[in-house]
């Protein structure tokens, strides 16, 4: 019990310190992802020693290989940024699973990551919309589309299980969510920013060219260290770049935690309420 306290109060101050970094930064330092991971492994030998239950470590390679392999699958698909997948390995290292669990925790907190995960970037994105409104202009069949949207979510509430409902509402609202995202993206989440402030992970919007050829090529997995370094040679001629700003995602892998410490699978929760 000593040691699974460690572990969940580890785990919630690690990831407090890297959604505040990722809010401000957009960017969690490789020091303190590297930490996490370090301080994981070594709480999970030293409850090892002293408990002799093999079980402690069971499953840290299953849960590291589920996290860590879903984040990488996400940072290769450009959603998330490298430190996103650093962080994950911490998590599925020192939170993989407790005694006395029917259903490990790595595989509740990863289901409640996907549902979180998916509210979170709607209303990540809807925030910057509201915040930014008259920079939009949405036209007739935008605006008509969240009327019904909405009058669907509020009938879908009034007349059927709260389960189904809750699963209604978020096909509807990803959906919904695709007329917009890409006018917010192009008018909000897009801006130009000069060379010496350029961090690795940064996304570009397009190729970057020099003399009419592709000097520093667009890809999902963002800016890396030597890109940065080459657009710097060049900065007498490339003065800015746009580039894609992301929402920050470590504080929905928080509220994914609390949730899971908490409720346990919220999925299971609403099907069988």
């Amino acid at each position: 019990m000593l040691f699974q306290l460690i572990a969940i109060t580890t785990s919630l101050i690690m990831l407090t310190i890297a959604s505040i970094n990722d809010i401000k930064t957009r960017e969690v330092p490789d020091f303190l992802s590297y930490f996490f991971i370090a301080i994981a492994i070594a709480i999970r030998i030293i409850w090892y020693i002293f408990s002799k239950d093999v079980s402690v470590l069971l499953w840290v390679p299953i849960s590291f290989a589920a996290l860590a392999g879903f984040a990488y699958m996400m940072y290769k698909t450009g959603q998330w940024g490298g430190g996103d997948v650093k962080i994950m390995a911490g998590i599925g290292i020192l939170m993989c699973s407790f005694p006395g669990e029917r259903i490990p925790f790595f595989a509740n907190f990863l289901l409640n990551t996907l549902f979180v995960g998916a509210f979170y970037g709607i209303a990540g994105i809807a925030i910057l919309a509201l915040k930014s409104h008259k920079k939009l202009k949405f036209n007739i069949y935008q605006k008509l589309s969240l009327i019904v949207s909405m009058g669907l979510i509020i009938a879908m509430f009034y007349t059927l299980p709260p389960a189904v409902a809750f699963l209604g509402a978020i096909v509807v609202i990803s959906l919904t969510s695709l007329l917009f995202i890409k006018k917010i993206e192009n008018k909000l989440m897009e801006r130009y920013v000069p060379i010496d402030k350029l961090t690795e992970g940064d996304w570009l919007v397009n190729d970057i060219k020099l003399n009419g050829k592709v000097y520093v090529k667009k890809r999902n997995i963002g800016l890396t260290i030597s890109d940065i370094k080459k657009l710097k040679k060049a900065k007498s001629k490339i003065k800015k770049v746009k580039i894609k700003i992301g929402i920050p995602f470590v504080p929905s892998f928080l509220i994914s935690l609390i949730i899971t410490i908490l409720f346990g699978n919220i999925l299971l929760k609403l099907l069988f309420i």
